[in-house]
Parts: structure tokens; C-alpha cells; sequence
């Protein structure tokens, strides 16, 4: 079995949504606190990669932080400070803006990168085919090409994800994929995405 850190992607500006989406409660907890509560589950330690201004807003979560290096360029900063920072190969990373990304999904994802070895990166595909990068698995040796694309001012995830040998892990395939719940790649940008869902009871 792999060991795994946990990354919390948090910090960013939602500006959107206009106020800190990982502080957004769901019958009275933080989203944030949910993911770490998931991520928890899976990997250890968890450490919430964030600005130097969220600091202090993310204390209650008794969890570990680790700064942006490149502050203000975006999730691929988040997931360049949380690895740099960690003492292990494998690392899990999570949006804070993910309330339903259960352990359980996490495992899923977990069970495939372990059943097709050699790849640098194992992120999940939405039952749509939109592609979540923010909720996935990342080998260390993906943090150097990492490094280099952000110092080039080249900030998009999606365009750094293609330069490495993932694997693609359909939502379809995860036996709660039909059970009726959220999705557990449901995340919220702006307020009506966070009415919509705080209407599951979950």
C-alpha cells in the first residue's frame, strides 16, 4: 500500500462567490473541514496549502500549512507548496470547494492508479466528462516540471496536467456513482452552485 499525504488546495480569492468558499457551511460545518475530514481518512499528514492572508481563518482545522511559493497564481501553486513541503512520494490533492468528495471516492481513485502502474498521476472524470484535476492523486516526481511551468507564468491546470502520463478515472466506475447523492466532484463557484448544494442533506 502507497503512503500518501493529503493536500487541502485552499486560498483561493472566490471571487464569484464573494466570500471564502471553503468556510461555506453544510449543516454547520465548514467545507473545508469536511475535505480534511475525508482526507483524513486516507492520507497522512494532510496539510492545507494556502495564502499568508487564509492563515489564520484555517486554525480551527489543528492541521499543518504550507504557504504559496507563488502566491496569487492559482491551484497549481496550492499543490506546488503542499508537496514541497512533504516527506512523502504520493499526495493527494483536494479542492476545498469539493464538500462531497467522500474517502470513499478517494479510494476509489486509490485502487486504479494502484491497478495500472507507472503513472505519474491518477485524476477523476466527471459522469459529464469534465475532468477534475483538483481531486487527485500526484507522484513527486511530477513537482520539478511542476516548479517550472509556474515560473514561466504558465498557470493553467489543465495545461500542466497534459504534459503528464495520468490516468483518467471515470466517476461511472465508483459504486456511488448511482446511489441518488451528490456527486463527489460537485464543487461551488458561485452562490447559486452553493444553494444548489446545500440542498443535499448529506
Amino acid at each position: 500500500m502507497m503512503q500518501i499525504a493529503g493536500i487541502i488546495i485552499a486560498g483561493g480569492r472566490s471571487r464569484r462567490m464573494g466570500a471564502d468558499k471553503a468556510l461555506l457551511e453544510f449543516g454547520g460545518i465548514p467545507a473545508i473541514a469536511r475535505v480534511a475530514a475525508a482526507l483524513g481518512e486516507i492520507a497522512e499528514p494532510v496539510t492545507v496549502a494556502c495564502g499568508e492572508k487564509e492563515r489564520e481563518d484555517y486554525r480551527f482545522l489543528r492541521l499543518q500549512q504550507a504557504a504559496d511559493r507563488f502566491p496569487g497564481c492559482g491551484p497549481l501553486a496550492g499543490l506546488h507548496a503542499g508537496m514541497s513541503v512533504s516527506p512523502v512520494d504520493w499526495h493527494f490533492a483536494a479542492a476545498c470547494d469539493l464538500p462531497f468528495a467522500s474517502a470513499a471516492f478517494m479510494r476509489y481513485i486509490m485502487d486504479a492508479l494502484e491497478r495500472s502502474a507507472g503513472r505519474a498521476a491518477a485524476v477523476p472524470v466527471s459522469v459529464s466528462g469534465k475532468v477534475q484535476p483538483l481531486l487527485g492523486l500526484y507522484h513527486k516526481s511530477t513537482l520539478p516540471g511542476l516548479e517550472m511551468a509556474l515560473s514561466q507564468g504558465r498557470f493553467k491546470v489543465m495545461e500542466w496536467l497534459e504534459s503528464l502520463d495520468v490516468l483518467y478515472v471515470p466517476e461511472s466506475g465508483f459504486a456511488g456513482a448511482l446511489d441518488g447523492g451528490p456527486s463527489p466532484l460537485l464543487n461551488m463557484n458561485t452562490p447559486e452552485d452553493y444553494r444548489a448544494a446545500a440542498d443535499w442533506l448529506v
